[in-house]
């Protein structure tokens, strides 16, 4: 079932708009412990949904590919829940690779060092 909750959860992403100063339960912290929990295991649902809550909170400030990667919208192009999981591994993979090498960031919330490492993986 977890593919059917990242799923609607995309979706939802793209079509309710949070309220102001809503956020995730923030499950990392810092950039650190996203690099040190999603390193071995991308595929994590708390890793992809991070991710996706990044995503969400960037389209939703109305500059939806400020990211270079497609943002919401492009996840929403997935054919089914697994290329939508698939898409979402693959940005993990990215970005945990990216943040390896810029430890400036680690101490940074884990959105702010997901958002770096979306836009330093992909804004090339």
């Amino acid at each position: 079932m977890r593919r059917t909750t990242l799923l609607s959860l995309a979706l939802g992403a793209a079509l309710v708009w949070p309220e102001p100063g809503a956020q995730a339960a923030p499950t990392f912290p810092t950039g650190a412990d996203f690099v040190a929990g999603c390193a071995a295991t991308p595929s994590n649902e708390d890793c992809t949904g991070a991710v996706l809550h990044v995503e969400q909170v960037v389209n939703d400030r109305d500059n939806p590919n400020a990211t270079c990667d497609g943002g919401i919208d492009g996840l929403l192009q997935a054919r089914d829940s697994a290329e939508l999981e698939r898409r979402l591994t693959q940005r993990v993979v990215a970005i945990v690779a990216w943040l390896k090498l810029h430890p400036e960031y680690d101490r940074m919330s884990y959105g702010d060092a997901i958002w770096a490492g979306l836009k330093g993986a992909y804004c090339r």
